[in-house]
Parts: structure tokens; sequence; C-alpha cells
């Protein structure tokens, strides 16, 4: 039997398998998989103690692969929060997207963007 002892199959992706071994040992939460129209495919996991989070995605088309992974810690205060929403609405991600990165609600992104308009941060 392949990989005896593992309840993952071994045809499946060593990523995927890393981190169906980490849900099962406690060691990541909130993971959730998301399946665009796209044909992308997005996955998310907090940290056990919710401080970081990890965003994978990847895009399969025509013989073409695209990876994305991006590793965020919860913000250390206001002004650092801030300073992501500034770049990240400059770079044109939705609020939504924000949220996630920021590790926040999109009530609070809005809010961000609000005040960093009003300080003359941002002009959308």
């Amino acid at each position: 039997m392949e990989n005896e002892g593992s309840l993952v199959p071994s045809k499946i992706p060593m990523e995927v398998k890393d981190i169906a071994e980490a849900i099962a040992n406690g060691q990541v939460r909130n993971a959730k998989m998301e399946w665009r129209s796209d044909g992308s495919v997005i996955f998310s996991a907090d940290s056990p103690d919710g401080r970081s989070r990890i965003i994978m995605e990847k895009l399969q088309f025509a013989g073409v692969t695209e990876e994305s992974k991006i590793n965020v810690s919860k913000p250390m205060n206001i002004e650092e929060r801030l300073q992501r929403v500034e770049i990240l609405r400059k770079r044109g991600m939705t609020q939504e997207e924000i949220k996630k990165i920021t590790m926040t609600s999109q009530k609070t992104v809005s809010n961000d963007i609000k005040l960093l308009k009003k300080r003359g941060i941002l002009d959308e």
C-alpha cells in the first residue's frame, strides 16, 4: 500500500498533504479553500493563536501555472494596518481582498479607507 500509515493518498501534491497533516495535528485553524470561476483555487489558514495567516493561490490554464503565497501576521497597531490598507488599495485590491491580508473585517477596511481619504492619503 502506498504511503502506509498516511491518511493522504500519494497522488495529491505535497503542499496539500502538508496542509492536511497540519489541520489534523491542530497546527492551523480556520482553513478554507475557495474555487473561483476562473479556475483558480485559493487556500487560507490561520495559526492556532490567530496571529498569522497563510494565503496560497494557484491558477492553471492552457499549459500555464501561476502560483502565489502570502504569509501575513496580524498588524501590531492601527498605523501598521492603515499602511497595509493604503498599499493594497493603491494596488487595486477590493475591500474583501484587503480584509484577508489585514486579518480584519470588511467594515474595518471600509473605515480605514475613509480615514485614509480624510487624511488625504487616498484620493479615490
